[in-house]
């Protein structure tokens, strides 16, 4: 062990002794990244946040490419008192349609106003729009239409609620996505220019905008409205809060550079590889700041406390040689915990992961080859407070020291107790309650559109027959699924090919509801479609709903609002079905945008175990290779495991919903909180091995030392993830919430478990 120490000793003594060389070759690091951060870009994509070589999103993906894009503009219409079904509200739907028409990247326009309605006269199938010239008619045409309606099975859910008094007109975008954020938003201000008129001349209608395009367009704002606002906040809690607990700014100027330094060089260099991000990506700049500040603030504690007996330069090789192998390890651990979060299959979250991982390693550079050496030049007096700060953890060992019997087995206790609710938490994501109403109503929005119509949550399936799609046998397996779907308690509506030829089976004769079946003639099938389609308007075919080769179709299931527990219940019954009772043809997966993001938690949340297992496994034997010693990496594993174990259980309590991003804050817990034990272990040993301190002197010599610099790094750690509860994305107040319960219960089991687990392990042994 000596020869690392003087080889830790020696590293110290060139870090100053080329301080020159140290600092610009920081300096040109810094520069270089810089380059970088033009390479960043910004998409607001969904998709982002799928998960890969999955079923659920693979087959979602599919449907898209076979079919029309599911991504939409939805423009809802609602009145409080009578139904739509009134002139002037008519005439706005017509004219919303209208113009509606020329959305760049629109590729299908669906409302009341160009619904296909089929009559027919004679032989001849004759398909108008539903409505049109509203103004011109008279309320007893208009009732007539209305009642019409009823019969209509594929309006109700799709763009008409069963009262009548909502509607919506559906707006298509296929965008080629090379620029979302361009491409969304050249769609949605074009609507935004023709609808605010509108809104001024139709008071009596209440107007709401939803759908992932709608969705999607204002993420960039709202990060763009936001980061003025979090990332200056951000520093100045954590500045401010190492002002009052250092007291010294000089201090904080140099935790300031740092800071900034590590992010710029995260970013920077992630920039270089042209990388695309998403809203999460904010968790890198508070988590590379906050890791940062604590590598500062290891190294002032320090060079404080050796400051008030040696000189300036003998402080900081002090303060280098304690802290550059824990800082080292805590680094690697750290880069480790996140590292393990690349096996996660949501490209948008290995962005993060890596994003951290370069900014821990940037911090660590900039604190011990920029910071350090920069002190060299200045003769930063020590904190007035450093003594009393000293007194004060020491205090606290003897506390843990005297009362380590009882601690040993209370605290293991209570985290059982904590741990016993962690059943309580389940899995749930909704896209379209990822934003607060801070900046945008969309979420009010989303909801008021749900209550009207029962729900906004849709899924596709493709259902490909054997043959060709005018094969009966293959539409009343359709027809059978349909009505089995319909009957669902979770389902409000279905829209199939076969409620179309039923219907168009029932018009060619005579309207008798005892013709609304299926047709036994292929010929006479293909040929009720033939009519129908050439009959359609303009950009309103059955390309939404026929692939080109004709040989599968596209079924919509409207679903009531349902927590992704109870979706997934559904997802598997249908499953259930397809296997039991279609004999004829193939039924894909479920598809759509929300579908995936109910299965995305929970497959986070596996796919996370196994990486904090593996990350937990990996970071035990690096401290175990470290230290040249199985044992202490092992005793490592109770400080480290619990606080995640604990902080998942109180989540159960007072929340229970793991969205995506909690279940990324429990994983990358570990890769921090690691930090804690570390720091302490390091102090411990140096004391026992080096100074030749006994176990509870080693103790108490690690709370002098590192006590108040973990208290502090734990107070930072939770006022920067703190500002995260500002964001209006949601899923990052998730996240901020139960990291900050890990890094207090951290805090707590290393401050108080901790040492009762060192003594019981090491207290016997002697040393040299």
């Amino acid at each position: 062990m000596n020869k690392k120490k003087n080889f830790t000793e020696t590293c110290a003594e060139k870090i100053i002794q080329y301080r020159y060389l140290s600092i610009l070759f920081c300096l040109i690091l810094l520069v270089t990244s810089f380059r970088g951060v033009d390479g960043i870009a910004f998409s607001p994509d969904t998709e982002q946040f799928f998960p890969e070589n999955y079923p659920i999103a693979e087959n979602h993906l599919q449907i898209e490419d076979t079919f029309y894009s599911s991504d939409s503009v939805i423009i809802a219409l609602g009145v409080d008192e009578g139904t739509v079904f009134e002139p002037r509200i008519l005439n706005l739907i017509e004219e919303i349609t209208n113009k509606a028409w020329s959305t760049p990247h629109s590729i299908r326009v669906d409302s009341l106003s160009n619904f296909s309605f089929v009559r027919a006269e004679g032989d001849d199938l004759i398909v108008e729009p539903f409505i049109e010239e509203s103004l011109q008619w008279d309320q007893e045409k208009i009732n007539e239409r209305s009642a019409l309606i009823e019969k209509e099975e594929q309006a109700y859910g799709t763009i008409l609620s069963k009262d009548k008094q909502t509607t919506f007109i559906n707006i298509s975008i296929d965008a080629p996505k090379d620029d979302v954020e361009k491409e969304y938003a050249e769609s949605m201000e074009h609507i935004f220019a023709f609808m605010d008129p509108l809104k001024e001349d139709y008071p009596e209608a209440d107007i709401r905008y939803a759908g992932i395009v709608y969705v999607e367009y204002l993420s960039p704002l709202i990060i763009k409205a936001e980061m003025p606002i979090l990332i200056p906040t951000l520093l100045f809690v954590i500045l401010l809060s190492l002002f009052i607990l250092l007291r010294n700014v000089a201090a904080v100027i140099g935790s300031l550079m740092v800071i900034v330094f590590s992010v710029i060089a995260s970013v920077g260099i992630l920039g270089h590889f042209n990388t695309t991000v998403s809203q999460p990506f904010l968790m890198v700049v508070i988590v590379v700041a906050t890791l940062a500040v604590a590598d500062c603030v290891h190294l002032f504690n320090v060079y404080f406390q050796s400051k008030l007996e040696k000189s300036t330069k003998d402080s900081i090789i002090k303060s280098l040689r304690l802290n550059l192998e824990p800082l080292l390890l805590t680094s690697l651990t750290t880069s480790i915990g996140f590292l393990c979060l690349n096996l996660a299959p949501i490209p948008a979250l290995r962005v993060v992961a890596n994003g951290i991982v370069i900014g821990v390693v940037a911090a660590f550079i900039f604190s011990i080859f920029f910071l350090a050496p920069l002190m060299s030049f200045f003769n930063i007096k020590a904190s007035s407070q450093i003594e009393n700060q000293t007194k004060l953890s020491r205090r606290v060992g003897q506390f843990s020291l005297k009362n380590r019997k009882k601690i040993i087995w209370l605290v293991p206790l209570f985290s059982i107790f904590f741990m016993s609710f962690i059943p309580l938490n389940e899995t749930k994501d909704n896209p379209m309650e990822f934003y607060s109403d801070r900046f945008t109503s969309v979420t009010e929005d989303t909801k008021w559109l749900a209550k009207r119509l029962g729900g906004t949550f849709l899924v596709t399936y493709e259902y490909v027959s054997e043959d060709l799609i005018s094969d009966p046998e293959y539409l009343r397996q359709l027809d059978d699924l349909t009505s089995w779907l319909e009957k669902q308690d979770e389902v409000l509506s279905v829209n199939s090919l076969s409620k179309i030829i039923k219907n168009l089976n029932r018009t060619l004769n005579g309207d008798d509801q005892s013709w609304y079946v299926i047709p036994e003639d292929s010929e006479l099938i293909a040929q009720y479609l033939f009519f129908y389609e050439m009959s359609l308007p303009f950009g309103l075919d059955l390309a939404s709903s026929i692939n080109q080769e004709r040989t599968s179709t596209k079924i919509t299931v409207s679903l009531k609002e349902i927590d992704s527990k109870a979706f997934i219940k559904f997802y598997d019954k249908v499953e259930n079905y397809a296997n039991l009772s279609i004999v004829s043809g193939n039924l894909s997966e479920g598809g759509g945008t929300r579908s995936v993001m109910s299965f995305m938690g929970m497959i986070l949340a596996e796919q996370l175990l196994y990486a904090l297992i593996i990350g937990f496994v990996v970071i035990t034997l690096t401290i175990a290779l470290f230290y040249r010693s199985l044992s202490t990496g092992l005793i490592t594993a109770i400080p480290n495991v619990l606080p995640i174990g604990v902080a998942f259980g109180i989540w159960g309590i007072f929340s229970s919903n793991v969205s995506m991003l909690v279940s990324l804050g429990i994983g990358c817990t570990l890769g921090i909180v690691v930090d804690f034990s570390v720091h302490f272990l390091s102090k411990y040993l140096h004391a026992r091995r080096d100074l030749g301190l006994t176990a509870e002197e080693s103790i108490l010599y690690a709370f002098e030392t590192v006590g108040f610099p973990l208290t502090i790094m734990t107070v930072s750690l939770c006022l920067g993830f703190a500002v995260l509860l500002l964001a209006s994305f949601m899923p990052l107040r998730g996240f901020a919430g139960i990291t900050m319960v890990s890094f207090v219960a951290a805090l707590i089991i290393d401050l108080l478990l901790f040492p009762a687990i060192l003594i019981a392990w090491d207290g016997k042994k002697k040393y040299n």
